[in-house]
């Protein structure tokens, strides 16, 4: 499966005050389900399903007329989507972790409604949706394979729409080459052939100018419909929202990058809930954003035909190549090891353990390699 976004063009008031009317109605039909299961449960310990509450669908249209002008499949899946959120508490509580019982939704937060079978059509760049209307949108690229579902998404500068298609695997020519690579904060990634790629730090870079922003917002009166305050949240929403496509962007590139190189890649099985759990570091790891890199990494090489290897983490940046401890600090940079001599940077090392632990190929080239950054220039995104 694969995803392609693109921008909805100038659609008119009618469209965007049915778009809002949509998300509007969806948002109080996920709210309601949500307190029906919550009711269910806290009064007659009965736990609703999906289907159960997907059935109620046609009594509550012939209370409600305005549920109508949504198509059914919309309906449906808002419930789909509330049966997942409870899924995925129910699966935390069984882990142990920290369950979090989903919360209802209030206008800001809920942004989008999909068509996931039907109710759509897509002719050139005219898209028509069920009960909605028509309009036009960027088709910046051809949209491989055939198209499963369809969202509509609002964002803060303007209404997107984004299509899943089912696609083949896109095999990539094998190289016979296999990397390490150890993420971090001082680089972004270093890899075990001495390559280091640069940590972009996109929030903290315009750190300066959201704090502007931010203080421009606190300044504002929260009248209701202060239209003032309005242009300065939404102002400061764009700049979150670049933020956030930077980053994307960058992630894409490196990892289209890697998994054109190599056939097989090793990382390491990180713990990033409990990484942000420093409250010293936690804006720097989430700025770098390692498990999406993960996570975009991997689907881009099962897509290619390459594998990446997942490994224990555990000591990988204490630990030389020829298996000695070799201890450090977060201070520490350099490593130097007592039995076998060697001397690196101490990333280097660790994502040569880390390729040693996923492949068990010991590195021939131990010898340091001067701090270079990956050319990114020449590589599109196409996820």
């Amino acid at each position: 499966m694969k995803a392609y976004k693109y921008k909805i063009r100038r659609p008119s008031k009618a469209v965007v005050q049915r778009f809002g009317q949509t998300l509007s109605l969806c948002r109080e039909l996920y709210n309601a389900g949500l307190r029906e299961r919550r009711d269910a449960y806290r009064l007659n310990r009965i736990s609703l399903s999906y289907v159960e509450q997907a059935n109620q669908l046609i009594e509550i249209k012939q209370i409600r007329d305005d549920l109508e002008t949504v198509h059914s499949q919309v309906l449906q899946d808002v419930l789909k989507r509330l049966d997942k959120t409870f899924k995925a508490f129910f699966s935390r509580v069984k882990k142990g972790e920290k369950a979090g019982f989903p919360r209802f939704k209030g206008a800001s937060r809920f942004d989008s409604f999909c068509f996931p079978q039907s109710g759509f059509k897509l002719q050139g760049d005219k898209l028509t949706l069920s009960k909605i209307g028509s309009v036009r949108i960027r088709l910046s690229r051809e949209i491989e394979g055939k198209i499963k579902t369809c969202t509509i998404r609002r964002e803060v500068d303007g209404w997107y729409v984004i299509f899943t298609a089912e696609t083949e695997k896109e095999l990539l020519e094998k190289t016979g080459e296999s990397i390490g690579i150890d993420v971090g904060l001082e680089n972004f990634a270093t890899l075990s052939n001495g390559e280091q790629i640069a940590n972009p730090r996109f929030l903290r870079e315009s750190e300066k100018s959201l704090k502007k922003s931010q203080r421009a917002v606190s300044r504002k009166a929260r009248s209701a419909g202060s239209q003032s305050r309005q242009k300065v949240v939404v102002k400061l929403r764009k700049k979150h929202l670049k933020i956030k496509r930077q980053r994307a962007d960058f992630l894409h590139k490196t990892a289209n990058n890697l998994v054109g190189r190599f056939d097989e890649i090793a990382v390491e099985s990180l713990q990033i809930r409990n990484m942000v759990k420093n409250h010293h570091l936690a804006k720097s790891i989430a700025d770098a954003s390692w498990g999406n890199f993960l996570q975009y990494l991997k689907y881009k090489a099962e897509n290619a035909g390459k594998r990446v290897w997942k490994v224990d983490a555990k000591n990988t940046s204490q630990t030389c190549i020829c298996g000695a401890s070799v201890k450090k600090t977060l201070a520490t940079r350099q490593h130097m090891c007592q039995k076998c001599g060697l001397i690196n940077h101490r990333d280097i090392v660790s994502a040569q353990v880390i390729l040693k632990r996923a492949v068990g190929r010991t590195v021939k080239d131990i010898t340091y390699v001067a701090t270079q950054s990956v050319s990114l220039e020449s590589t599109s995104i196409t996820d």
